[in-house]
């Protein structure tokens, strides 16, 4: 399987799959485990990994808070809330994707059924069946400005998908983005165009994110940024600023 558990603060995990070098967090309050995505396995196998590694049982998992619906992020929702009865909570923008009211028939769900969830098979699997592999109902839907557990501030992100939403912990000022920018080689960058369906959006999400003058950046995938966070914020900004364009790999 390959998921890697890198310690990003003493209280912030990143689980990240080599394959596709995906990332979804576990992040350690005092009142229990907060999950920002779930992981690219549909029985929740990286995070099961995660647990392991951390010493933790399921039990101690407070809850799931999905960035988006794709696969590579969402896809082992389901498996956590059935295994512990974790709420899930998730923008209504990607309610559709994550509760099956859009197609789980025809040929296109056929074809999904039949692909591994392997590397970039995952998020061509989701993108290909129009949802998640298995249903999973929000117990709260999430819009900007909303507090979770009083640390997690909702920061609505749309562009990448109509639901699309970050996380801003404030006690580590800890910015959770998902897939609303990406970091490669120590830089803010875009996410690729392909998977950008709407970039007006996704620049003013690109902005939003940078004006929260995070200290860290835990991004979808790659990796972490955890120095000179605020330079690159700024050098992106400038950027936008400028209205440079945006390339077709980001």
């Amino acid at each position: 399987m390959g998921t890697e558990v890198r310690h990003v603060t003493n209280e912030i995990v990143c689980l990240r799959r080599k394959s596709y070098l995906t990332c979804s967090y576990i992040v350690r309050t005092a009142d229990g485990l907060v999950l920002i995505d779930a992981g690219m396995d549909s029985n929740a196998a990286d995070v099961k990994v995660g647990l392991k590694a951390l010493g933790e049982r399921p039990e101690a998992i407070r809850a799931v808070l999905l960035t988006h619906w794709h696969n590579d992020h969402a896809a082992g929702a389901a498996a956590v809330h059935e295994l512990v009865d974790a709420p899930v909570f998730y923008h209504s923008g990607d309610e559709p994707y994550l509760t099956g009211q859009t197609k789980r028939q025809g040929v296109r769900w056929w074809l999904n059924e039949r692909i591994p969830e392997l590397g970039m098979l995952v998020l061509f699997k989701g993108l290909l069946g129009e949802a998640t592999p298995r249903s999973v109902k929000a117990h709260q839907l999430v819009i900007d400005g909303d507090r979770l557990f009083g640390d997690f501030e909702v920061v609505e992100t749309h562009g990448h998908t109509p639901g699309h939403v970050a996380y801003f912990y404030r006690p580590a000022r800890a910015l959770f983005a998902g897939d609303a920018l990406a970091i490669i080689n120590g830089r803010v960058r875009f996410m690729a165009r392909p998977v950008t369906p709407n970039i007006t959006e996704a620049r003013k999400s690109l902005r939003r994110c940078l004006s929260l003058d995070p200290a860290i950046i835990c991004p979808g995938h790659r990796e972490p940024l955890t120095t000179g966070v605020t330079e690159a914020c700024n050098v992106m900004s400038r950027y936008l600023d400028s209205d440079g364009r945006w390339p077709l790999l980001g």
